[in-house]
């Protein structure tokens, strides 16, 4: 039996069949490699470099402190630092030094102490001496300039100087004073404004209380 030829409709309809199958397929194969980007741009991980990152999309933080958001180093033109809190409240130990407690610890920069101290001699009589040192991280030192509320009184410059790294430095010695701070290494500054105050003093419930604010810089 001879073979029939297919009528002009049906080959119309096998080309139009065999076109929207192509189509099809297609697509399916472009949205597999475009899966999960963005404008066709991949993602890449908070932690990449910015050399690994150019002309892909940032993905949010996973975990850590930033969990949720671009670190900044992905952003031009953002200042990049950090802020911490300086507040302590001491209570003076009769007749003693009393401890070192850390008042701020800045990464690559160092630490800041704090210690309530206790100057009358008497028995049940506390006079506070408020005493804060920093100390250097930096093999190098920090670059330090120091500002105290009688220095501001006084219309006198700022002291300033190198910290040696482990060399505990004064800061401040003594209660109720302001001491502004800026503390340098390398690409990072940061500036600690902060105040000293007695609390009931010359009374058997002295106590110091430090309260304050760091700001840190970095390129």
């Amino acid at each position: 039996m001879r073979p029939r030829m297919p009528s002009p409709a049906m080959v119309v309809a096998l080309i139009a069949l065999f076109v929207a199958s192509s189509g099809t397929a297609v697509a399916v194969v472009g949205y597999a490699r475009n899966a999960g980007a963005v404008d066709g741009k991949s993602a890449v991980a908070a932690s990449s470099s910015l050399a690994h990152a150019s002309g892909n999309v940032v993905a949010t933080a996973s975990a850590g402190s930033n969990r949720g958001r671009i670190p900044n180093r992905f952003v031009a033109g953002v200042m990049r630092g950090g802020a911490t809190s300086l507040t302590r409240y001491l209570r003076v130990i009769d007749n003693a030094e009393g401890p070192v407690v850390p008042l701020a610890i800045i990464p690559h920069i160092g630490r800041l102490d704090a210690q309530c101290r206790d100057q009358d001699p008497a028995r049940g009589v506390e006079s506070t001496q408020t005493v804060i040192t920093f100390t250097a991280s930096e093999r190098g030192g920090v670059n330090v300039s120091r500002l105290l509320g009688r220095d501001i009184e006084g219309a006198r410059n700022a002291v300033v100087f190198t910290a040696l790294r482990d060399e505990p430095v004064p800061i401040l010695s003594f209660a109720d004073s302001l001491f502004q701070l800026v503390l340098q290494a390398r690409d990072r500054t940061v500036f600690v404004n902060g105040a000293s105050r007695s609390d009931a003093n010359r009374s058997a419930d002295a106590k110091c209380l430090i309260f304050g604010i760091g700001l840190r810089v970095s390129q």
